[in-house]
């Protein structure tokens, strides 16, 4: 089939463009670093190579972001990551990933896994290079530094932190138990106790086929293997866990529940007060000089 030169223009212009695009560049990060070399991620200036992550190439014919070159701070599992927004999503910066959230886990581990949820990193442009320098978050003589979307962290981190089940909860005998599930990353169903909902990372979802416990923010992410792990994710913040905590529609007190669920939203967010724990009444029994007990 002859080629024209228009669509020969058009390859020419993605060709340009491709190493710059939503999706990172064409190359890997560090060319010719097998899987087996890879650097501790201890970083140090004399020594800091990046980690060696496969990169994305997905025919998007845009053109490159010019304005994002713009650090500023996200939170990740409690640290605050320096990222730029390149098309609306946050990247972060990886070695400050590696080193805080992740820091206990070696990169092999953390290879497996991107291998398994097809997570990719692109690489930052000489600016943000520059930028992240010239702020102290890398060392000068860094030569390059890879970028992780704020949605793939976030699924990279809960398989690592959260992928075990974590300990059942203990709800009281009796308390009220809603019906929760969510659709990212896949699918999960639970029981949202909420009176043990007593704080931001408070652990009040149990998990359906798990039956481990999670707070909300976790229990969003939480997925069990094999459900998804092929589709392009973006745009994901488990801090919006509401906006992605729902109730069965065919559920009678549907309505009732939801109310709760944004109540504890407007708790998460600091407007209303957070529940006081609720403490089991203890029941003490005397011995008496007969052998028999007495609750009181």
């Amino acid at each position: 089939m002859e080629v024209t030169p228009h669509l020969k223009s058009v390859l020419k212009n993605y060709q340009h463009s491709a190493t710059k695009s939503l999706q990172g560049p064409g190359l890997s990060l560090v060319a010719g670093v097998a899987k087996n070399e890879l650097p501790s991620p201890e970083i140090k200036e004399e020594e800091f190579v990046p980690a060696s992550f496969p990169v994305q190439q997905v025919p998007i014919l845009t053109t490159p972001d010019t304005s994002c070159s713009e650090r500023s701070e996200t939170i990740l599992e409690g640290e605050a990551i320096s990222c730029f927004v390149v098309g609306g999503e946050r990247r972060l910066c990886l070695p400050q990933v590696l080193n805080s959230v992740l820091r206990d886990f070696s990169l092999q581990q953390i290879n497996q896994e991107c291998d398994q949820l097809q997570i990719y990193c692109s690489r930052c442009t000489p600016e943000q290079l520059n930028v992240l320098k010239n702020q102290g978050i890398l060392p000068s003589g860094a030569p390059s530094c890879g970028l992780i979307t704020k949605t793939d962290a976030e699924r990279l981190c809960s398989a690592l932190l959260y992928g075990q089940a974590g300990s059942a909860l203990r709800p009281r005998k009796g308390a009220l138990s809603i019906p929760v599930y969510h659709e990212c990353f896949g699918r999960a169903r639970g029981l949202c106790f909420p009176e043990l909902y007593t704080g931001k990372s408070a652990r009040c979802v149990e998990c359906e086929d798990c039956q481990g416990g999670f707070s909300p923010q976790q229990f969003v992410c939480h997925v069990h293997r094999d459900l998804e792990n092929r589709t392009v994710h973006w745009g994901f913040d488990s801090a919006n866990w509401r906006r992605y905590l729902h109730v069965p529609r065919e559920h009678e007190q549907r309505e009732q529940y939801l109310k709760i669920l944004d109540e504890m939203r407007e708790q998460y967010e600091g407007k209303v007060a957070f529940p006081a724990p609720v403490v089991e009444p203890v029941i003490k029994r005397k011995q008496t000089r007969f052998g028999t007990t007495h609750s009181f």
